[in-house]
């Protein structure tokens, strides 16, 4: 059995590739850091017993609004990540549903758009005439 190398390959991109990249790293990086300050506030509890009902329900409504937004980031930062892949196997900026590529304005609007915006439009007008709530993470 052979020992499997702890290192991280880092790819070396450069151009286009490479700003697309450390954008895409950037963003990442800083919903992580968002998710770890929510998490730090919103799972601990100032309020103890004895203490207004109404302020503790305050509390505990923030609380679950700040998880529901950690969820979300966590989302978007498994969206990077599948954005991060695609620029390793050089899909990235192809439209899942056309083929076509992705306007570039979009991608530097939502660097991690699967979708080009037609066929994202396309995606909303479907899911209004079936009554489906959209996607949470934009396409």
């Amino acid at each position: 059995m052979t020992a499997k190398s702890d290192k991280i390959s880092i790819p070396t991109f450069r151009g286009k590739k490479k700003k697309q990249y450390d954008m895409l790293i950037e963003l990442r990086d800083q919903l992580a850091d968002q998710i770890r300050t929510i998490s730090s506030h919103s799972l601990s509890s100032s309020k103890q017993a004895g203490e207004e009902l109404a302020d503790i329900g305050s509390d505990n409504f923030n609380r679950e609004m700040e998880l529901g937004l950690m969820t979300e980031e966590t989302q978007r930062i498994k969206a990077i990540e599948d954005a991060i892949k695609r620029l390793l196997d050089g899909s990235y900026g192809i439209c899942e549903d056309c083929e076509n590529k992705i306007n570039p304005a979009r991608l530097e609007a939502l660097p991690y758009a699967r979708l080009c915006i037609n066929c994202k439009s396309q995606r909303e007008k479907e899911q209004r005439d079936s009554g489906n709530a959209p996607a949470r993470i934009m396409d």
